[in-house]
């Protein structure tokens, strides 16, 4: 069966995937095709419209898109410090919350940990896909925002100050991992079809851990900006045992913060 895939081109999805996108692993069946690479607010909408068959989304958009989609119990990023970041371009005790904070995307997990963070209505937020976004960070002094990704290994080397690190303070106050992104399959695929999807993904990931260095060659591919550390922190960070599969805490992490996010619809 052939269907179409969205995924990032961060490392963790290019690194999920190596395996199919390099025809290397078993594909059960399976042809993703076309392959679209968007940011994750893209991505995000995509699935909102249903366009996209298999879709990397944000925990944070899975409440609007529920009906439409069932998530995969692999290939996902979630975890413990993982979270993302609220940076300013100044002091931290500089950081004001009623001035404009800038998000990658209103639909991100990013966005809900600010709001569950500052706990206040009204804050007057720019949304900008993450690349633009922390350029926007960099390049105007006493700017703030959310940064997300690989970001977090660079943001102090480019001069920004951290103010709080939003996934610490969701696992301080709920003590549960923090779901960032899931790969997300349309319910009208059937359950056949989304069990063999879930196979291989989760055997293009073993695939990935066996031949590492092909898998990071494919993701250099995709992130020719980063430095090979960056990539492999990267990867390090976000690839881990909830990738593989969400376990049973995984499942029960998951399910809080569903509950929590989808308050706010």
């Amino acid at each position: 069966m052939t269907i179409s895939l969205g995924i990032s081109p961060c490392p963790n999805d290019v690194y999920i995937f190596s395996g199919l996108l390099l025809g290397k692993s078993d594909a059960h069946g399976i042809t993703f095709d076309p392959v679209a690479f968007e940011d994750v607010e893209t991505l995000n909408t995509l699935s909102a419209s249903g366009e996209i068959a298999v879709c990397k989304i944000s925990y944070g958009n899975y409440p609007r898109v529920t009906a439409g989609y069932e998530l995969l119990p692999c290939g996902g990023a979630l975890g413990r410090g993982v979270g993302p970041l609220l940076l300013t371009n100044g002091a931290a005790d500089g950081f004001d919350p009623k001035r404009e904070i800038l998000v990658p995307g209103e639909w991100t997990t990013a966005n809900f940990l600010l709001d569950f963070y500052l706990r206040q209505t009204g804050t007057r937020k720019r949304y900008l896909p993450f690349d633009r976004l922390y350029d926007a960070l960099c390049n105007q002094p006493g700017a703030q925002g959310v940064v997300i990704h690989e970001k977090r290994f660079t943001y102090a080397a480019d001069g920004l100050t951290l103010v709080r690190d939003l996934g610490e303070h969701w696992e301080n106050e709920t003590g549960y991992a923090i779901p960032l992104g899931a790969i997300a399959a349309r319910r009208d695929l059937g359950a056949d079809t989304i069990a063999q999807i879930t196979d291989a993904v989760r055997d293009s990931l073993e695939w990935a851990d066996a031949n590492r260095a092909d898998a990071l060659d494919l993701c250099r591919r995709y992130a020719s900006d980063l430095s090979d550390g960056v990539i492999e922190a990267h990867i390090g960070l976000y690839v881990n045992k909830y990738s593989h599969d969400l376990g049973d805490d995984g499942r029960e992490s998951v399910r809080f913060f569903l509950n929590t996010a989808g308050q706010r619809l």
